[in-house]
């Protein structure tokens, strides 16, 4: 029972993203396409070169003139996960110059798509681990809003680095988790290199969520004995050597990232009190108009009981270290819909909700409906964001309001995918829906913290 919701939840959470995967996001984020192409059709990381009208990059903002060719001021990873998934739809007979939105539909779909949807199940799995019964409810509650009622949702049909990097993040952290509970150390030693990957992809993807990859290293270290993190080392190594040719090949250097040969220095780490104070403005006042179900995890992530201090704190920290990079930096992420910035922080916002479970049943029956409600208005305006596009240059103004004008007069955009994901995703939602009934009075089979274990 519980392997089928899983996997029904997966395919729902992938398939609706791939409904909402747009023109306006696929034209304007061409950048997230142009390293595919110049990859996989010209076999070299440089940019210039294509003949696809959207593909024409210039060093200006995200792109940078180093040695006589055009570079991406992004690392990486995005550009390589999206080659994997684009070779053999090129080797099919799809290519950008004859069909762009559809061929660049199905590479986010295969990509950031499918990664944020494998990130959702590790939440999923997380709160199994976590909560304090053995039903599905906060599971599957936790998992939705993840998914659809953060910034998560409007980035999920975009090829980006930071969402795919936050997948990572949370596939690492779920990892980690698990090899807590193993039995034998066999396993713990092949989690520990798989989680270990995880946080070196996540560095190969994106250095937005470096801070984190530390905290997460430090609570690693600090939880297993060394012979065991040994193995996560390893795996990290394995999922950085990408980023080190790469820097080697392009630069010279294997350790000079594209950010600092490329002279960003608004991404640069660096104190100011101004810039500080202005910062933390910004990102309260766009995590409340955007994602106010962020402080509704932040007031559950307080009610973890003693038995949980360490994921507790751990989590605590996560958090933390995603302000403290971007309350330090100049730049604001420019353009987008939301907190975008943010991102690594909203699987771990998130599973603070599984502390309202911890209530004693009549708080629940309080709090729980006001969380939900919380919870439905940030999906609605994640979900206008996720349709109409996340190219917003006009912020932090609220964005929702202007979205649903311009679609009421007209403005549409086209969905490349959903004439065939319409039927899969009615039908995955529907046998999801009916597993969970028929599971709802019954067990689902999880070692779980005793449920009589809650505050009064």
């Amino acid at each position: 029972m519980l392997t089928a919701v899983q996997a029904l939840l997966f395919l729902s959470v992938w398939f609706a993203y791939g409904l909402t995967i747009n023109s306006g996001n696929l034209t304007a984020f061409g950048l997230q396409q142009a390293g595919v192409e110049a990859y996989v059709e010209r076999h070299h990381f440089y940019l210039e070169g294509s003949r696809v009208e959207q593909l024409k990059v210039q060093p200006v903002v995200d792109a940078f003139l180093y040695n006589g060719h055009i570079y991406p001021a992004k690392q990486p990873g995005q550009f390589m996960a999206g080659a994997v998934a684009y070779a053999p739809l090129h080797l099919l007979g799809l290519s950008y110059s004859n069909h762009y939105l559809l061929t660049a539909a199905l590479v986010t779909f295969l990509t950031a798509s499918l990664l944020v949807a494998l990130g959702a199940l590790a939440v999923f799995r997380c709160v199994l681990l976590l909560q304090p019964s053995n039903k599905l409810f906060w599971p599957v509650m936790v998992t939705l809003v993840y998914a659809f009622a953060t910034t998560v949702f409007p980035y999920s049909g975009i090829a980006w680095h930071d969402s795919l990097a936050t997948s990572y993040l949370i596939l690492s952290f779920y990892v980690f988790l698990e090899s807590t509970r193993a039995r034998s150390e066999r396993r713990r030693r092949t989690l520990m290199i798989l989680g270990g990957l995880f946080l070196g992809l996540t560095i190969t993807t994106s250095m937005l969520p470096f801070l984190l990859v530390v905290v997460l290293s430090v609570y690693y270290i600090s939880s297993q004995p060394l012979r065991v993190f040994a193995f996560c080392v390893v795996g990290f190594l394995i999922g950085l050597l990408p980023l080190l040719l790469y820097n080697q090949i392009c630069f010279g250097n294997p350790f000079l990232l594209p950010n600092v040969a490329g002279d960003y220095r608004d991404t640069f780490f660096h104190f100011s009190g101004e810039n500080f104070v202005q910062k933390l403005r910004f990102y309260l006042h766009m995590l409340t108009i955007y994602v106010p179900v962020f402080w509704a995890g932040v007031v559950g992530l307080a009610l973890f009981p003693r038995w949980l201090r360490r994921e507790q704190v751990a989590i605590l920290l996560l958090l933390l270290a995603s302000f403290v990079y971007i309350l330090n930096i100049e730049a604001t992420g420019t353009c987008q819909y939301g907190p975008r910035y943010l991102l690594p922080a909203m699987p771990f916002a998130c599973l603070g909700l599984v502390g309202f479970g911890f209530l004693a049943p009549k708080w629940q029956r309080k709090i729980i409906p006001f969380v939900v409600l919380v919870a439905l208005v940030s999906f609605i305006i994640n979900f206008i964001g996720a349709l109409h596009g996340s190219m917003l240059c006009d912020f932090p103004h609220f964005a929702a309001d202007l979205y649903v004008s311009q679609m009421l007069n007209g403005q549409l955009r086209a969905y490349p995918l959903a004439p065939w994901l319409l039927g899969p995703f009615m039908i995955s939602i529907g046998f999801l829906v009916w597993t969970i009934f028929k599971s709802q009075r019954t067990s689902i089979g999880f070692p779980m913290v005793p449920a009589e274990k809650s505050f009064d």
